[in-house]
């Protein structure tokens, strides 16, 4: 009986400290990020039941960096051993009794093999660390489309296994889908999401895609080409060659790309199999597929907010999710996915209603002063051209170089030929020519400018009115000044550079 009154006065008394603290902590968005947050941690019960989940699954993981057990051939440590082409070729035949693909050994695939065991080495022991983490998921889609298993090194020839990456050609995520192909296999893409990149679902679209070409060509590699060109391509290249049917007799007839996409297949199916007996090791895994897990979100979750609950860096979350453009998952209807580490989805569960709500109101502070100029301008998309940076784009739109990068969540200041970017414009007057205007009434107090905030006023018009005064100089020199508690009538002083 003591037991349960004790029980009773400690949970009253969680329930008053945390009554008390969130009476204390109602927003002070700008000061978010310096404070110390209440975080409520998981029961250590739970806890426990967790890491002893983690402990069983890790039993049985077979994945190792230890080359005094993977260098089974004694080499020394950058020894790069001669393999003779007989060697390779009864690897390669190997590798082709156990796969209804066709493992071809030539001069083409032998300079792709070449290429991924010398020259690309440190490239193949990224990779055979990455697969810890995605081929667990393709292996089953795979088994369950009933598709050779083989099938999932194609993601590595695609996209280094880097569910972020894209191309010239704007394909993204692992498997590199185009948008249109991406879209007939229920892939969308809108401002806040891009499902290419989402590791589960381009994973499904792949692996229907794959069984869909493969039904049209009754042949794999000719599958493969046409995965990476087009069908188009390939049924021409099928006329060219007399309607013969198959890889190697078309493929003087296919486009450059795609002459190497098959024999980089084959190499990196080599190269995975064969990499101890070339001295290649994996590197460490950052992730492992059995650590991660999933949650379902309708609410909005801003990876800044979520990362500083969780203690994980934002860029890890936007590792794990990088299907989500502003590493934003957006409050919608239909149910969205959240990738977290195992030992921190008890953390978001404790946490989770403060994550919603500080989202929640870091959207109302990003959306009236980053998009401010939407208020008076216009969203456009620029597609970068030949000799384009960031500071000659943001001169021509009349915006900001740190402007761009946080509408475009850009981490460097690097850009691609043919990446699109999103911009935010400010509208011109309608009237007169603006630098012909009148300039913005000021007065002088104290031997300083200042300006009366009129109705409508965000801080982007402001600071567009006063030439080298940026928004952040004006939250610098008005203490307490956010673009959420502008107030007409109120006085801003105006400080200018230089």
């Amino acid at each position: 009986m003591k037991r349960v009154i004790m029980l009773g006065i400690i949970c009253a008394f969680n329930v008053i400290a945390y009554s008390q603290d969130t009476a204390q902590t109602i927003i002070d968005t700008t000061a978010f990020f310096k404070r110390d947050l209440v975080v409520f941690k998981d029961t250590f019960l739970l806890q426990q039941i967790d890491e002893a989940l983690l402990a069983f699954n890790s039993q049985y993981d077979s994945f190792t960096t230890d080359t005094a057990i993977l260098n089974t051939a004694g080499y020394t440590k950058n020894e790069r051993p001669e393999i003779s082409d007989s060697l390779m070729k009864e690897r390669l035949r190997l590798l082709d009794d156990n796969t209804p693909m066709s493992f071809e050994f030539n001069s083409v695939t032998k300079n792709y093999i070449n290429l991924y065991v010398n020259k690309r080495r440190r490239l193949t022991s990224i990779m055979l660390a990455r697969k810890e983490y995605f081929f667990p998921m393709f292996e089953e889609h795979l088994a369950a489309q009933k598709l050779p298993q083989e099938l999932k090194y194609l993601a590595i020839v695609e996209s280094a296994l880097r569910p972020d990456a894209e191309s010239w050609a704007s394909a993204s995520g692992l498997w590199q889908f185009i948008y249109s192909t991406g879209k007939m296999y229920g892939l969308e893409v809108d401002s806040y999401k891009d499902d290419r990149k989402d590791p589960f679902k381009s994973t499904v679209a792949a692996c229907k895609h794959l069984k869909d070409l493969y039904e049209i060509y009754d042949d794999w590699e000719l599958a493969l080409a046409a995965y990476n060109s087009g069908p188009g391509n390939v049924n021409k290249a099928i006329r060219r060659a007399g309607g013969k049917k198959n890889f190697w007799a078309i493929y003087n007839y296919l486009p450059r790309e795609t002459q190497g996409y098959v024999p980089a297949f084959i190499a990196v199916n080599y190269a995975m199999n064969y990499a101890s007996e070339h001295n290649i090791y994996p590197k460490q895994a950052q992730w492992k597929f059995y650590e991660m897990d999933t949650i379902y979100v309708n609410d909005r979750i801003d990876f800044k907010v979520a990362a500083k609950y969780l203690d994980v860096p934002v860029e890890d979350l936007a590792y794990l999710n990088p299907m989500y453009i502003h590493n934003i998952i957006p409050n919608r209807e239909t149910t969205n996915t959240l990738y977290l580490p195992k030992d921190k989805l008890g953390l978001y569960l404790a946490n989770e209603d403060s994550i919603i709500y500080y989202s929640t109101e870091f959207k109302k502070v990003y959306e009236s002063d980053i998009f401010a100029s939407n208020e008076t301008g216009g969203r456009m998309t620029y597609r970068v051209r030949s000799g384009d940076y960031l500071g000659k784009i943001s001169r021509k739109y009349g915006c900001r170089v740190s402007d761009i990068k946080k509408w475009n969540n850009l981490r460097s200041n690097n850009l691609r030929i043919g990446q699109r970017l999103t911009l935010y414009t400010k509208k011109k007057s309608k009237g007169k020519n603006t630098k012909l205007g009148t300039k913005p009434t000021v007065e002088k107090i104290n031997g300083f400018d200042y300006y009366t905030i009129k109705k409508g006023d965000t801080l982007w018009d402001i600071a567009s009115k006063f030439p080298g005064v940026s928004v952040d100089d004006l939250t610098k020199h008005n203490k307490g000044l956010k673009p959420s508690n502008l107030k007409t009538g109120s006085k801003i002083k105006i400080v200018k550079k230089g």
